[in-house]
């Protein structure tokens, strides 16, 4: 063997080397990558599961008050329209109360005699 051959076997030896090493790091960087992805993973699961239920509970409450505050509006637009209601009632009395005066026949006749 030459000289020169061993030489370009022992630089195809190291390269070869350098190589399977370089594969053994990067795999094991890829594996750690991987586990760290998957840790990362899972706390951003549970933050964002936790932040789904905060969110949860506020839209809940938010809810609650809003149909507290809806039926506290229907209760003061019903007690109005009762209101309403009894003010109208009152006026009807009152108009049913004059109309007799001068649609009842006994009643124009009897304005319509002469008073003795």
């Amino acid at each position: 063997m030459t000289p020169e051959l061993i030489g370009i076997l022992a630089v195809g030896a190291t390269i070869i080397g350098l190589l399977v090493t370089f594969r053994r790091d990067a795999r094991a960087e890829t594996q750690a990558l991987r586990v760290e992805f998957r840790a990362d993973n899972r706390a951003l699961r549970a933050e964002v599961r936790a932040e789904i239920q905060n969110f949860r509970g506020q839209v809940q409450a938010e809810h609650h008050a809003l149909r507290a505050e809806v039926h506290a509006g229907i209760e003061r637009l019903r007690q109005d329209v009762q209101a309403l209601a009894e003010r109208t009632a009152r006026l009807e009395g009152a108009i049913q109360g004059l109309a007799p005066t001068r649609d009842d026949p006994d009643r124009r006749t009897d304005a319509a005699r002469p008073t003795p």
